[in-house]
């Protein structure tokens, strides 16, 4: 979660821009929370208030309707923090009507920009899958959309129980996105341009984990090849964290947490890790 959030917050100020570099200032006054990290405390904020959870289709559903108040909540309270247009009309319509609106078959990356708690909530890869469901169908009920954010719930996971890179480059390759065996970071840098589909930006933001060494370098190397910025270095960034720090902050992190963030979303950021 915590990942994600820094993923976001840097990306934030690079968003469209292509630097195509590794070096710059990641510590910029001008980043801010978008609505990845919005809808990321969002999915926090439900499942722990549902904790333990229980995958009866009751409790799920329960966690849905849970979850959709939180997301139009997020919306209402920061309309401008760069949601996407159906999801704004979905916020919208539900609130008039005062009933949750359909999903409306996105296959956008919001899916998994937004899914990194249920990657440490999960305790087995079948919850995984069905909790990652639960969260991302309320609005992304296309294939794409789920198999985006389950990728990186899945990602997560692995991380957090011991697989290594290459075991967790497998199972990415073979479940979710075979792409990624012939990803380079070089072309990525000259050339990849601006996706905000999960199948064109979710396997980058895996690979950008991949070839990394720290959260810190995760995050480099999401700015450097452009794009969707915030929102594929909010994914990358939530993958890293549960690979590189599972017990413990890293003085990177620390920096963000107590100077960066403001301490209504620090307290929850604490009580999600307890």
């Amino acid at each position: 979660m915590l990942g994600a959030i820094i993923g976001d917050m840097v990306g934030s100020v690079y968003e469209l821009t292509k630097i195509k570099t590794k070096r710059f200032n990641i510590f910029n006054q001008n980043m801010k929370m978008t609505d990845d990290s919005l809808l990321t405390i969002a999915v926090s904020k439900t499942l722990l208030a549902n904790y333990p959870v229980q995958y009866d289709q009751h409790s799920l559903e329960k966690i849905q309707h849970e979850l959709a108040e939180h997301f139009i909540d997020a919306f209402i309270r920061k309309p401008f923090a760069g949601f996407g247009g159906m999801f704004i009309d979905w916020c919208i319509h539900s609130r008039e009507k005062g009933r949750i609106e359909p999903p409306y078959n996105s296959f956008g990356n919001g899916s998994a920009m937004r899914i990194s708690p249920v990657g440490w909530i999960a305790q087995s890869e079948e919850e995984v899958k069905l909790l990652s469901k639960t969260v991302t169908e309320i609005t992304h009920n296309h294939a794409e959309g789920l198999k985006g954010a389950e990728a990186v719930a899945m990602a997560i996971y692995l991380s957090l129980h011991g697989y290594s890179k290459e075991e967790i480059k497998e199972r990415m390759a073979h479940d979710y996105y075979p792409s990624i065996e012939n990803l380079d970071f070089d072309d990525l840098v000259e050339n990849y341009k601006f996706n905000a589909t999960c199948q064109g930006s979710v396997p980058q933001a895996i690979y950008c984990f991949l070839i990394s060494n720290s959260l810190e370098d995760t995050i480099r190397n999401c700015i450097a090849i452009g794009g969707d910025c915030d929102t594929i270095g909010a994914m990358a960034g939530s993958i890293a964290e549960a690979y590189y720090q599972k017990d413990r902050l890293s003085e990177f992190e620390d920096k963000f947490l107590y100077f960066m963030i403001e301490p209504k979303v620090e307290d929850l950021i604490q009580e999600f890790y307890k």
